[in-house]
């Protein structure tokens, strides 16, 4: 293994000093032995990429030897620029005949190697060939063929070059290997470069190998739909790894027995001598699918053949059983997938909920009207829409829904409802009998995965007019509304029921021109434990919450709660083991007349009811569901009701020893 290490350094180092010492030779192509096109190899094609590249036309991996998509485009490139009709890509007689025309003559005015004096043979000084090529030979090698008489190597040498640098080695081999990285994909209308098929290349420890191509075949099997690939896809493009290495377009595929085929040229996809690359077959899909085919259509992809060229330059083919029309997946290199709309392939969802960090808007509330003025702008609904999945959505439409008690004409006492976004009026629209409200001429871009806060307000008739203390308002989304949003995704498809999910309903809010709002503040349940035989243990239960007055006065009643029964509804109810106990209300507020508490308009007092239970060997606790008030100081006769659930303390169990 040492021997042939140094002699490679050798060997090396006399191809580098060769190399340099002929750098401005550059041959004409001109004398090729035949046509030139994708898939030709040979000193020929060597000769006609350095005659390109000496003439500035770009060739990024340089004079390969392999004829490939980089070099047609080069010479796609120079005959354009000459005149030449088609321009595309193809080296035959007319291309040839101004190439020597260009050169001088018939003969291309070709400048031989040195110890040359004409096209063929080999050199007599440098052992090079005298075709043109600029290609050397290992020491000791005066042609291609036989083995080194200074260091015993091949003279089929390891200096081919190739994409990404000279292929180092001898003669090689790969394995290809399914990897089981996609089924039954889907490739949405619009979508480019959807992988279907994913496999590895492995290239043996003896050489670097050069993916020059990979055939690809496709089948549709459902007669009820087209069974023509370019009805479906743009292009078929082949990936290694990260970076795409070959594409074709889909009318570029060979067609029989409604089997599509294509070997497609790949460019820049070596793989390593003892190394492994993941290659992928993707597909890009038309921008304007007929729903008529993509319903039910049964798409099947496989690779039947790769083809690759070794350090020695000699090309081969391995070829993989492919039946890609008995519509079975059972082959090496073969996945099932189908076309479908853009919204379906992407997974878009439109998501519509409450919006949780606002529960002071959404749950149930007074909202605090004017005797003589309407009331602008009050926030009454906060809801969120949310872009799931792969794909940007624009929403031009929303439908609400709102809804009153007292007066059940929406129209009567709800005069306007507007719709806001961060802070900026999006809309607004006057609400109609029966309450359904759309906000149109939208444009709210939602980005993929992100979601937008929006809020609904609505301006209501003043207390004077049609509106009644208590009469109340709600706005919601339900499954309705949210339905008939009218939103599109990034593709210009629009979203259909499906595709909207979610509700945002809030709750019924009441209107007052002069009363009460309360809050939770705290809860506690204590036990007192007895160490004496017969006398129960004792739970103390305290809930303490504020109440504010606005637009007037009020009068929290204080009278004990197993007393009271105002209006003819429960106070408050105090929940021991399933039975009513006594509970206590005290306020730092002063005291009014009829065992009531005056709240002052604008300011705001504490309160705390406090039950003290005896034990029952059960679970006790606490529940506030409801506070009495009155607009005088009187027995109360206003209820409120509004989010009293947290208003109850924890349940703690009471022995009765």
């Amino acid at each position: 293994m040492s021997f042939i290490t140094s002699k490679s350094a050798k060997l090396f180092a006399g191809v580098v000093g060769l190399a340099i010492a002929l750098a401005f030779v550059v041959s004409t192509p001109s004398t090729a032995s035949a046509a030139l096109t994708i898939g030709s190899s040979g000193a020929d094609v060597t000769t006609l990429q350095n005659w390109l590249i000496s003439k500035g036309f770009s060739l990024s991996a340089g004079a390969t030897g392999y004829f490939g998509s980089q070099t047609q485009a080069a010479l796609a490139a120079f005959q354009s620029a000459n005149g030449i009709s088609p321009a595309v890509g193809y080296y035959g007689p007319v291309t040839m005949a101004k190439v020597a025309s260009m050169s001088g003559g018939s003969t291309g005015a070709m400048t031989y190697p040195a110890g040359c004096m004409s096209a063929t043979g080999f050199s007599t000084t440098t052992g090079m060939s005298c075709a043109g090529s600029v290609m050397t030979y290992p020491a000791g090698c005066m042609s291609a063929v036989g083995f080194s008489s200074t260091t015993g190597m091949s003279c089929a040498g390891g200096s081919t070059p190739s994409t990404s640098g000279p292929l180092t080695g001898g003669a090689g081999d790969i394995t290809v290997s399914d990897l089981a990285t996609y089924s039954s994909e889907e490739a949405g209308e619009g979508e480019d470069d959807v992988k279907l098929l994913a496999f590895e290349v492995e290239a043996d420890d003896e050489s670097d190998v050069e993916i020059t191509s990979v055939k690809v075949e496709m089948f549709q099997g459902t007669a009820a739909d087209s069974e023509d690939l370019t009805d479906y896809a743009d292009n078929v493009s082949i990936w290694m790894g990260s970076t795409k290495v070959g594409e074709a377009d889909s009318d570029g595929f060979s067609e029989n027995s409604d089997v599509y085929t294509k070997s497609i040229s790949l460019d820049n996809a070596v793989v390593k001598a003892g190394d492994t690359n993941k290659f992928y077959v993707a597909v890009s899909a038309m921008a304007n699918l007929d729903s008529g085919d993509i319903d039910t259509d049964a798409w099947y992809v496989g690779v039947s053949a790769v083809r690759f060229v070794d350090a020695e330059g000699v090309t081969t083919t391995e070829s993989l059983t492919l039946d890609i029309d008995d519509e079975v997946v059972d082959d090496t290199l073969e996945e099932t997938f189908d076309f479908t709309d853009f919204a379906t392939a992407t997974d878009v969802e439109l998501k519509v909920a409450l919006n949780n960090d606002d529960d002071d808007i959404n749950e149930a509330h007074v909202i605090n009207v004017d005797t003589t003025d309407d009331t602008d702008d009050v926030e009454v609904l906060s809801f969120t829409l949310e872009a799931d999945g792969d794909s940007d959505i624009n929403v031009t439409e929303i439908p609400v829904l709102v809804t009153t008690t007292g007066e059940t004409d929406q129209a009567v006492i709800v005069i306007e409802a507007k719709l806001w976004m961060d802070g900026e009026e999006l809309a607004t629209e006057d609400v109609p009998t029966g309450g359904a409200v759309t906000f149109e001429d939208l444009d709210i871009d939602i980005n993929a995965g992100d979601e937008v806060e929006l809020m609904v307000t609505v301006s209501l008739q003043d207390v004077g007019g049609a509106l009644d203390d208590g009469d109340t308002v709600k706005v919601e989304l339900t499954g309705a509304e949210v339905d008939a949003i009218d939103a599109e995704d990034e593709s210009g498809e629009t979203l259909g029921a499906a595709d909207l999910t979610g509700t945002a309903a809030g709750e019924a809010h009441a209107t007052y021109d002069v009363g009460m709002n309360a809050k939770f503040v705290s809860s506690s349940a204590v036990i007192t434990n007895s160490d004496t035989a017969l006398i129960p243990d004792r739970g103390t239960f305290k809930i303490v919450f504020d109440v504010t007055a606005f637009d007037g006065d009020v009068y929290v009643d204080g009278t004990d709660i197993a007393l009271e029964t105002g209006g003819g509804a429960t106070y408050q109810d105090i929940l021991v083991d399933g039975g009513v106990g006594t509970g206590v209300v005290t306020s730092n507020a002063d005291d009014a007349a009829n065992t009531t508490f005056l709240v002052e308009e604008g300011t705001t007092e504490r309160f705390t009811l406090t039950l003290d239970a005896a034990g029952t060997n059960a679970f006790a606790k606490a529940s506030l569901e409801s506070i009495l008030y009155a607009l005088t100081a009187i027995d109360g006769d206003v209820l409120y009701t509004f989010n009293m659930a947290d208003y109850e303390t924890d349940s703690i169990f009471l022995e009765t020893n």
